[in-house]
C-alpha cells in the first residue's frame, strides 16, 4: 500500500477550518477523484491518514505536511485530487515515502508574524523570543521586512496561540484580529546547517 506524503498550502477563508476537520476534507476529495484509500483496522475503520503538527485556525500554512495511504497510486492521482479540493487548499508536492512517521520528523517550523497594516520591529521580536524560549525551543529569530521570523521547535507547546497571547499581554495588539500569521514551513531542524530540512 503506497504511503504518499504531500506538502500542501492552506490559504484564505479555509484557514479557519479546524485542523481536526482536514482528514474528512482530504478524504472526501480523494473519494470524489476516484482514489482508493487504505482504511484502518478495528471496530470503526477510517482512512489511514497522518497529519503534521496542528496549525491554529486563522494561520496560513505555506508548506504543510501530511501522509496518506492508498491502495493504488500513480503520478496522475495528485492532479485529480487537487481538482476536487476546495479553494485555499492545494497540494504542491508529493512523494512515496517510508521510514519514520511525521510526528518524529516534523520537529521545527518557521513562522512569519506582523501586524495587520503595521510593521513589527525589535520590540515585538524581543517579546516573541522571550515567549518562545519560555514555552518551547527557539532556533532562530530576526526581523525581516516589517515581520518577525521565528524558527521554533517543540511544536506541541510552542504554537501560534502562545505567540498571540504574549503580544496581547504586552499591549502590542488586542488579539488575533490585529495580527497576520503565516507558518512558512514545517520540517526537521538540522543544527549543522542551521536550517529546516524539507520532509520531501
Amino acid at each position: 500500500m503506497p504511503r504518499i506524503r504531500i506538502i500542501f498550502e492552506k490559504k484564505g477563508w479555509i484557514t479557519f477550518l479546524n485542523h481536526l476537520d482536514l482528514p474528512v476534507l482530504f478524504s472526501r476529495a480523494a473519494r470524489r477523484a476516484g482514489l482508493s484509500q487504505e482504511f484502518t483496522q478495528g471496530f470503526s475503520p477510517h482512512p489511514h491518514i497522518s497529519l503534521g503538527p496542528a496549525l491554529a485556525a486563522g494561520v496560513e500554512g505555506i508548506q504543510e505536511p501530511a501522509d496518506f495511504w492508498f491502495n493504488e497510486w500513480d503520478d496522475n492521482c495528485v492532479g485529480k485530487w487537487n481538482d476536487k479540493l476546495p479553494a485555499g487548499i492545494r497540494i504542491l508536492m508529493h512523494a512515496e515515502v517510508d521510514g519514520p512517521s511525521l510526528s518524529k520528523l516534523a520537529t521545527a517550523a518557521k513562522y512569519r508574524i506582523c501586524g495587520v497594516g503595521s510593521e513589527f520591529g525589535s520590540e515585538e521580536l524581543e517579546i516573541l523570543k522571550k515567549e518562545t524560549e519560555r514555552t518551547g525551543i527557539l532556533y532562530r529569530a530576526f526581523v525581516d521586512k516589517g515581520s518577525v521570523l521565528l524558527t521554533v521547535g517543540d511544536l506541541e507547546h510552542c504554537g501560534a496561540g502562545n505567540l498571540v497571547r504574549s503580544l496581547k499581554e504586552e499591549g502590542i495588539c488586542e488579539g488575533w484580529k490585529d495580527l497576520y500569521l503565516v507558518r512558512e514551513c514545517v520540517g526537521t531542524w538540522d543544527a549543522e546547517t542551521g536550517t529546516i530540512l524539507p520532509l520531501i
